[in-house]
């Protein structure tokens, strides 16, 4: 069995990323392009800390384990194929943020029943539509990528870098002009675009 080695990620996001993609490509070719459609299910609470998606039939969680130096150490904490236990989003996922389901705990739970939890006006998780076009790069000790996006129908763009070596992420991270960049993960991004998190520098709206 293989182990699961955690990574070091750093992610940004934005509409006028040109320059830093620039960059990457003048350093490596893109090797390959893939679109898929995923669904984020957003804790308000918990945006920094657990990444949650349903992708290709299957419920997927990864936990941050560090942070290093402006990085963050993610790691894959579990899988399951639908339908789903619900002990697994209320003990495992969301101890939380669902409300005491009583005797459905008996049930399993396709898909269309988790939407229909989140969307309950007492549960407090919210659902992220992420349409994705990913551009994978492979440099020497790390991994890269450009992703255009729609959530929920808007359009920005994501550059991602992730290795397990954080020395070399932060080499690339530095080739790449973006040391002043604020690293932002999937949850955290999607739930600043929904509304559920407050902007850095909110206040200076009002």
């Amino acid at each position: 069995m293989n182990e699961i080695v955690p990574r070091y990620e750093f992610r940004l996001f934005g509409t006028c990323l040109g320059m830093a993609e620039q960059r990457l490509r003048a350093l490596a070719p893109c090797e390959s392009i893939s679109e898929s459609r995923e669904i984020y299910l957003l804790d308000g609470d918990r945006v920094h800390e657990m990444n949650v998606k349903i992708r290709r039939g299957k419920l997927e969680l990864k936990r941050l384990v560090d942070r290093h130096r402006g990085l963050e150490r993610w790691r894959p904490a579990g899988q399951w194929a639908f339908p789903v236990a619900p002990d697994i989003l209320g003990d495992t996922l969301w101890p939380d943020a669902l409300p005491d389901q009583g005797t459905t705990r008996a049930t399993m739970l396709s898909a269309n029943d988790l939407f229909r939890l989140v969307a309950q006006r007492d549960v407090s998780l919210r659902r992220a539509n992420v349409a994705k076009r990913r551009f994978r790069f492979s440099l020497p000790a790390c991994r890269a990528e450009f992703d255009q996006l729609l959530v929920n129908g808007a359009a920005t763009e994501s550059l991602a870098l992730e290795s397990e070596d954080p020395q070399a992420l932060l080499e690339l991270q530095s080739t790449l002009r973006l040391e002043d960049c604020e690293n932002q993960c999937y949850p955290l991004a999607l739930s600043r675009i929904l509304g559920i998190t407050p902007l850095p520098g909110e206040e200076a709206y009002g």
